[in-house]
Formats: C-alpha cells, structure tokens, sequence
C-alpha cells in the first residue's frame, strides 16, 4: 500500500511539474518582395532569400499586371 501511495506521488508530481513549465513560443519576422517575372519563370530571387534563412510562404500574383509580377511573402525565426 505504501508503495502505490508513493509512486502516485511521484507520478502526480512530474505531472504538475510538466504542466507549469513554460513553453517557448516561436517568435517571426516577415518580409514581402515583389517579383516581376517578365515571361519566364525564375527561381533566383527564392533561392537568394533561403541562403539568408528566408522561407517561402507564398506568392499572390498581381491583378492586370503586364510584367506578370507577383508579391512574394517571406518568414524566418526572429532573430
């Protein structure tokens, strides 16, 4: 009976001591690039930004746009 009264404290506490730790909440800057694609696909200025720790997230191409550019969104760790 002693044996099971002590492992159930044990067990509650790592328990609570699990619950009341704070977690490290990730911290992001952001950053937007506007491309303009002039007929052909590149993946230049993509891989430019990765070399810096840049991710990319996404790309919303620009309504009536002649050079076909699109906006560029990027993320990485704050830092």
């Amino acid at each position: 009976m002693k044996k099971h009264i002590a492992l159930g404290l044990v067990a509650s506490t790592l328990f609570l001591a699990g619950c009341c730790t704070t977690h490290k909440t990730a911290h992001w800057e952001y950053k937007t690039e506007t491309l303009y694609l002039a007929g052909r696909l590149t993946t230049d200025p993509l891989n430019a930004n990765a070399k810096d720790g840049w991710e990319f997230v996404s790309a919303i191409p620009i309504p009536d746009d002649p050079n076909k550019g699109a906006v560029v969104v990027f993320k990485r760790r704050a830092q």
